[in-house]
């Protein structure tokens, strides 16, 4: 059976990240790229890969199957068009477009030339993100009360592009969409009926570089997302209050931790005291650490190139896809409606 070809468009640092991933996926090949940066063709020559200095002649290369767009966000929508309409399957960099109606444009197009389009929300193969999702299926904590998911950087600002809010810059495109989209996966099923967001500018002046989510599914649990460029003191990348326990989760890797939750035949909750601050307290007093099990950690192993593979199967009809479009459209969705709410400062009622 023949491999599936693969062009990239920009092959700037996410397009070489595609092409290491790809060259790992056994049957599928990247064939050529395209970019208007003289030095980014001289690094894919380097590398072995025909180039095009032109989009028309790259869309027009019929050994091209899939295309990878990774550019800067406000060219996905027109560069995803472009390409369906040459006829070749679009893997787009996250966020998918500039917004849900455009990405509509999007699945319109896809649809009317039968090809696939989906986005790399890649996050939802993190250990982490698996572990979580481990646990909320078996109901180790019980019901999820709150889950606090937080990205937590040093350096400060947003770099190049990503700085510029013509091209899309911003942590909401940058880093929200992903944990956003961790938290539609977790609650599949369950609406989102209130969004509030706060976005903020602290060191890069023009776009958001600390953002502030809650989503409020319809099961009342309340989703909280945090990112900062800025953060020198760290929080867990997860902390989860279920009605019968509690989860941390430290960082990516997941090996920082723990599960702590009731035992199920404990009584004389109230039998504890202490003082707290200038008087004592009984309701904040710890229990005793017999009424508390501390429970091993889920084991989930490493899947670097789950979606690759899973794009690869797709192609070839061997599976759907994993990151479908209307589960991408939901996502733009609730960025819009962030943006909507960071705007007027306001709670939004809505349902996605």
């Amino acid at each position: 059976m023949p491999g599936i070809k693969v062009g990239i468009v920009g092959f700037g640092y996410m397009g070489h990240f595609h092409l290491d991933k790809i060259r790992l996926v056994e049957g599928v090949d990247v064939a050529a790229v395209y970019d208007t940066d003289p030095k980014a063709l001289a690094a894919a020559d380097q590398e072995g890969i025909k180039t095009y200095s032109t989009r028309t002649s790259f869309f027009e290369d019929q050994g091209i199957d899939v295309v990878v767009i990774a550019t800067p966000n406000h060219v996905h929508g027109p560069l995803a068009l472009e390409a369906l309409e040459a006829g070749k399957h679009v893997l787009l960099e996250k966020p998918a477009t500039m917004n849900a109606k455009e990405f509509c444009e999007v699945m319109e197009c896809a649809e009317n030339h039968g090809k696939l389009i989906t986005v790399h929300q890649n996050r939802r193969w993190d250990k982490d993100f698996r572990m979580v999702k481990e646990i909320y299926e078996k109901g180790t904590i019980g019901n999820m009360v709150t889950i606090e998911s937080r990205v937590l950087g040093e350096r400060g600002i947003c770099f190049g592009w990503r700085a510029n809010p013509e091209a899309g810059g911003g942590m909401l495109y940058d880093w929200s969409v992903h944990l956003m989209d961790q938290m539609c996966c977790l609650f599949r099923g369950q609406k989102v009926k209130r969004i509030y967001a706060n976005l903020r500018s602290i060191l890069t002046p023009k776009v958001d570089d600390f953002d502030e989510l809650e989503l409020t599914f319809e099961s009342g649990t309340c989703a909280r997302i945090v990112i900062s460029t800025f953060a020198l003191q760290k929080l867990p990348r997860w902390f989860v209050y279920g009605d019968r326990g509690a989860l941390r989760i430290d960082d990516f890797s997941g090996e920082s931790g723990g599960i702590s939750r009731i035992r199920t035949d404990v009584e004389g909750y109230n039998k504890s005291e202490m003082t707290g601050g200038a008087g004592p307290t009984r309701t904040m007093a710890p229990l005793n650490r017999e009424m508390i099990e501390c429970m091993e950690m889920p084991v989930v192993k490493e899947m670097p190139l789950a979606f690759h593979e899973n794009l690869k199967n797709a192609v070839l009809g061997k599976t759907d896809l994993e990151v479908k479009p209307q589960e991408v459209l939901r996502v733009m969705r609730l960025i819009d409606a962030a943006f909507e709410s960071s705007k007027t400062g306001e709670r939004i009622e809505v349902n996605i």
